[in-house]
């Protein structure tokens, strides 16, 4: 198995030289592998090997639903209440300012993706605008953003996408208010909230943390490049991307075992939370011509993506930095891949690994089984 996975990573570092390096992880019954291919500084050319820690992004909204619904099973968290009585009165203020109604908009709208609250990020996942958050973070990459900069970033730049349950449209200011929401429930950072709730000790999580806010574990691996096309994104102050809608710093066989353990049920005190989080509410995307935007829309539970490879489903999700983190039920199987690149070429889809190590793992159980 070593060598076929080491044949994946070797091969995209080969036909996709945007691609700095390859990171691939796969957890399963009787596998437990990490290989790499390519470069972890293209500067310098310094190999990429196996183990390294990165910036997850967006992977870390499955962390915070995870959290928050872990509140929900202490009886701390109702999340179909309104959020103007569960974040801070400024934001509040600021919502209202930007034209929504935070009366009418629940956590489980911001966790679904359906609050209508426009995504300060927004040009991140389309063309990058001169007046854009993209263009604002690049122009100053060394400025530390609060939670509150960022929302107002998204009143003044856009404007609601529609009514709280009415439309599907990812938001990474909406998972900023759940990380706030997270924070003033707990009294505690978002970060030490996740640790403590998540169970990262638990689980075996020890290289994740939340990045600038927590103190870093000790014995650290080694960081993987991580680029926007040559710009390399550790210049960028971890503020930019840290609030909720990402924020941690994590390794591959860190990942592998917490959508393992969130998986298998071994996260929530009761089976009923992870049937919650993977309920599909289903509603229509902003844009009902986009055949991406619909499938995204009608397969995103809380903070968390079903995927079908084949006949593989798989639970997980992506991050902006190249990260994709799936977990396969029904082979007991979980895959974590990291190319450090955000601008992706043409013809390469990151999550497709996923996939075709699946079918891999899906081979090997047929022959050793017996099975034609």
């Amino acid at each position: 198995m070593r060598d076929a996975l080491q044949a994946i990573v070797t091969r995209d570092a080969e036909r996709y030289p945007a691609i700095p390096g390859r990171l691939l992880y796969v957890l399963a019954p009787g596998i437990d592998v990490e290989v790499a291919a390519g470069a972890s500084d293209r500067a310098t050319g310094e190999p990429l090997t196996p183990g390294r820690r990165f910036r997850i992004a967006s992977v870390t909204k499955p962390f915070v639903a995870a959290t928050a619904l872990r509140l929900r099973e202490e009886g701390l968290l109702d999340v179909d209440e309104s959020v103007e009585r569960l974040v801070a009165p400024g934001t509040v203020t600021l919502l209202r300012a930007g034209g929504y109604d935070p009366g009418a908009i629940t956590t489980r709208h911001l966790l679904t993706h359906t609050s209508g609250v426009y995504d300060f990020t927004a040009d991140a996942y389309g063309p990058m605008t001169d007046d854009g958050f993209m263009a604002a973070i690049r122009a100053d990459p060394g400025r530390r953003w609060t939670r509150e900069e960022q929302l107002r970033f998204g009143i003044d730049h856009g404007r609601p996408y529609g009514a709280p349950g009415s439309v599907f449209a990812y938001s990474d200011t909406g998972a900023n208010l759940v990380g706030e929401i997270v924070e003033r429930l707990t009294g505690r950072t978002l970060g030490a909230a996740m640790r403590e709730l998540v169970g990262f000790e638990r689980l075996g999580l020890r290289h994740t943390y939340h990045e600038s806010v927590e103190p870093e574990p000790p014995d650290l691996p080694p960081v993987a490049g991580q680029y926007e096309g040559d710009f390399d994104i550790w210049r960028y102050d971890a503020s930019a991307d840290l609030w909720g809608g990402g924020g941690l710093v994590s390794t591959c066989r860190d990942l592998a075992r917490f959508f393992r353990g969130l998986l298998r049920g071994e996260v929530f005190r009761e089976a009923s939370t992870l049937e919650l989080m993977c309920t599909l509410p289903g509603a229509p995307p902003i844009d009902p011509d986009d055949d991406d935007a619909a499938a995204e829309a009608a397969n995103t539970g809380m903070f968390l993506f079903r995927r079908r490879d084949g006949h593989h489903e798989t639970w997980g999700h992506s991050g902006y930095w190249g990260t994709v983190a799936a977990t396969c039920p029904a082979l007991d199987a979980t895959v974590v891949a990291q190319d450090g690149q955000a601008w992706t070429p043409d013809g390469y889809r990151k999550g497709d690994v996923v996939g075709e190590v699946l079918d891999l793992l899906e081979g090997r159980h047929r022959s050793r089984n017996g099975v034609g």
